[in-house]
């Protein structure tokens, strides 16, 4: 993105200055004076905006994980995380070989476990979600997962979500979260081979939410690759690793029926979570 400044400036001897061309052009012309005119319109001059990986300040993402680093030898993920506001939810997503051991971050965040969910299909993978409370902004922010087994993590996804209500949290909704394993009598079953089938989680929320949906992937495209359109009805896709996938959605209103529809891939496991935001 850019823009042009263009600037006419008039700079009398006593230091004063004036901008804009009528002030100029008006001063009389026995003044012995320095003047000067910038015409940057003419000498197009663009400045660049520097790139950053906090959210804009109307929405309620305010950031998102990058790969990182881990701070740990092995068996580890990590991401690197800046926001643009304090007072942010912070919510870390993983699909791993059970629940972390344990989560180091170098801003001294403490995480708490809000699910757990090891899958009931062939291909046993647990869905976690842990979150903290960030009172300032973060800036690179090291968020490391260490994993429980030689393996930790096929994939992880931080979020910073500023504007959940508190102390709450998360929508009080008894249908919240949701968790399904694929295929399965209530996820359904769902192939990537001629975009067969469909796996979904559905909630009832109770208040405005922040919907997040975690889905782990037995290494195939993304939900929703079919005909194509890419991408699930509503939800926005925020990360994609051919084995998992975070999509969140915000509702407008409260009481609504929130359901996420996978098609055209391999879905094994979908949890959704939604946080009540002000």
């Amino acid at each position: 993105m850019s823009f042009y400044i263009c600037t006419l400036a008039y700079i009398e001897p006593d230091g004063n200055a004036r901008i804009g061309k009528k002030e100029f052009l008006e001063l009389n012309k026995d003044k012995y004076c320095l003047g000067f005119i910038l015409f940057l319109a003419t000498f197009a001059l663009p400045l660049e905006l520097p790139q950053t990986s906090a959210a804009p300040a109307h929405s309620a993402l305010d950031g998102l994980g990058v790969n990182a680093t881990c701070q740990a030898v092995y068996n580890c993920e990590a991401q690197l995380l800046t926001t643009g506001r304090g007072h942010d939810l912070i919510v870390v997503l993983v699909d791993g070989y059970g629940s972390a051991s344990s989560i180091i971050d170098n801003s001294g965040l403490s995480f708490a476990e809000r699910v757990s969910y090891p899958s009931t299909g062939i291909f046993g993978v647990t869905l976690s979600e842990y979150y903290a409370i960030a009172t300032s902004p973060l800036k690179s922010d090291n968020i490391t997962v260490l994993g429980q087994f030689a393996q930790c993590c096929q994939g992880m996804q931080v979020l910073a979500i500023h504007g959940a209500s508190m102390p709450s949290i998360f929508d009080p909704n008894p249908s919240i979260p949701a968790t399904v394993s694929c295929p399965g009598s209530e996820c359904g079953n769902c192939s990537s081979n001629f975009n067969q089938g469909i796996c979904s989680a559905s909630i009832q929320t109770s208040t405005i939410d922040f919907v997040i949906t975690s889905t782990a992937i037995n290494d195939a495209g993304r939900c929703g690759t079919s005909g194509g359109v890419v991408g699930v009805s509503a939800f926005t896709t925020v990360s994609f690793s051919g084995v998992f996938e975070v999509d969140y959605a915000i509702t407008s209103v409260p009481q609504t029926s929130v359901v996420f529809d996978c098609i055209g891939t391999d879905a094994t496991a979908i949890v959704t979570d939604a946080i009540a935001i002000r």
